[in-house]
């Protein structure tokens, strides 16, 4: 997957994301239905995917492990980051955790796009 699909992807799955979490009417079943879907894969796989493209570059691993680790990286890295907001007094709810993650995935993009392909070359 190339870099500018790879970016284009995961901002129509933010926003996406955003629109179902967010959407006034959360009462209806299919509503409900894209909200777990959108907001399970921003959620459970992004952050884990964007964490194992800095750890690793793309060719190092392969998709199912990529998969395997970005869903474990995900459940683990996610609610530590919720328990540690939720000590220093910041409340938890869905925004704080929408941006939190949207925090995570777009420091990984500028590090995995911008210092990661200066010190290696590209990433692909």
């Amino acid at each position: 997957m190339k870099n500018k699909d790879l970016i284009k992807y995961t901002i129509i799955i933010s926003i996406f994301a955003a629109i179902f979490i967010f959407f006034p009417y959360q009462n209806y079943a299919v509503i409900s239905f894209f909200r777990i879907v959108f907001g399970s894969i921003f959620i459970l796989f992004m952050p884990g995917y964007f964490l194992t493209l800095s750890f690793f570059g793309k060719k190092e691993i392969d998709y199912l492990e990529r998969f395997a680790l970005s869903f474990a990286l995900s459940i683990s890295f996610v609610p530590l980051i919720s328990l540690y907001l939720n000590l220093i007094g910041i409340k938890i709810n869905e925004l704080t955790v929408f941006l939190i993650t949207l925090f995570v995935i777009i420091s990984n993009i500028i590090y995995i796009f911008y210092f990661k392909d200066k010190k290696l070359g590209k990433v692909n």
